[in-house]
């Protein structure tokens, strides 16, 4: 450290409460490098004069565990590898409360950021030594710091991973248990899913089901409708296309019984729905099979487009 400037930022660091006057001579004393001129410089760069340090005020009674505080996250600081630090480090520290107890705490766990950056990194993000221990024990080891903060910001708890594992989950690493999280996939969904026979699902089939909202109870009313016969792919295009359990039961009711995924989604991605198939019926068409209909659909041939023909005296194929 060198110069006034750097002096007065502790001065004013000390009269804003930031720190007390020891811990303030502390870091002068400990933190803060000195670039003295060489003794052995033929021309030794003069050093102007320095103000002295005013008064400082009478300390509290906490002055004395403020200063053994701050010696000990110098202390700690130096076990981490870091023996220099800036004044803005000082105050980041503070900030962020960065301890000696949170520093030897994670030093012991074996967690070694690489400098102070990384030291606050992880209190910023609310790493805590539990949080550390808790995954260990749910066998997510070794993590390196952007692991650990990777986790953290996306909500990956120990008791998260607690209950992936109890619905059979368990080998699973950083970037499958973010994507889980991300994608909102609970333990709950997954058991539901698996009580339905959907057991084998990997990360990106529960990922895909759950951004297309396929959820378990669609999944059980498909299969009340007579559908159970479909696997991943089956849902999510049925899904997309907006077949839902109801839509089905009305085609039922309308005499359609013998039809399967592919004609669901057949039907789904050309519109045609129930009112479609009412609105013809009514103009006497009903004995079109699925085939027929998506033809229809396929040529844009509306009930209004044939009432026309009619009126024309043109009839179609279809009656």
């Amino acid at each position: 450290m060198n110069g006034t400037k750097e002096r007065l930022m502790i001065l004013d660091m000390i009269s804003e409460g930031k720190i007390t006057a020891a811990e303030g001579e502390e870091l002068f004393r400990a933190l803060e490098e000195v670039d003295e001129p060489s003794a052995e410089s033929d021309n030794p760069t003069p050093v102007p004069p320095q103000a002295p340090f005013p008064p400082l005020r009478p300390e509290p009674p906490q002055s004395s565990r403020g200063q053994r505080a701050s010696t000990e996250l110098v202390a700690a600081l130096k076990t981490a590898g870091i023996d220099h630090v800036t004044l803005s480090d000082v105050q980041e520290m503070q900030e962020h409360s960065l301890t000696a107890e949170y520093i030897n705490e994670m030093l012991a766990l074996g967690i070694e950021p690489d400098g102070l950056g990384e030291w606050v990194n992880l209190r910023i993000h609310d790493i805590t030594p539990r949080y550390v221990r808790e995954l260990r024990d749910m066998g997510i080891e070794d993590l390196d710091i952007d692991e650990l903060v990777e986790l953290s910001l996306h909500d990956v708890s120990a008791k998260y991973v607690s209950e992936l594992r109890e619905v059979g989950l368990k080998d699973l690493d950083v970037d499958e248990l973010v994507e889980l999280s991300n994608h909102d996939v609970s333990a709950k969904y997954i058991a539901e899913m698996r009580e339905l026979g959907l057991k084998d699902l990997d990360v990106d089939e529960l990922i895909e089901l759950n951004d297309h909202d396929v959820s378990a109870k669609y999944v059980a009313e498909l299969r009340s409708m007579g559908l159970k016969d479909f696997d991943v792919d089956d849902l999510i295009e049925l899904s997309n296309h907006d077949i839902s359990p109801k839509y089905i039961a009305e085609l039922k009711k309308m005499g359609f019984k013998n039809f399967d995924v592919d004609d669901l989604v057949e039907l789904g991605s050309h519109d045609i729905s129930p009112e479609f198939i009412a609105e013809l019926q009514t103009l006497g068409i009903k004995d079109l099979d699925i085939d027929d209909l998506v033809e229809l659909g396929t040529h844009g041939v509306s009930p209004e487009f044939i009432a026309q023909m009619r009126e024309f005296g043109l009839r179609s194929g279809y009656g």
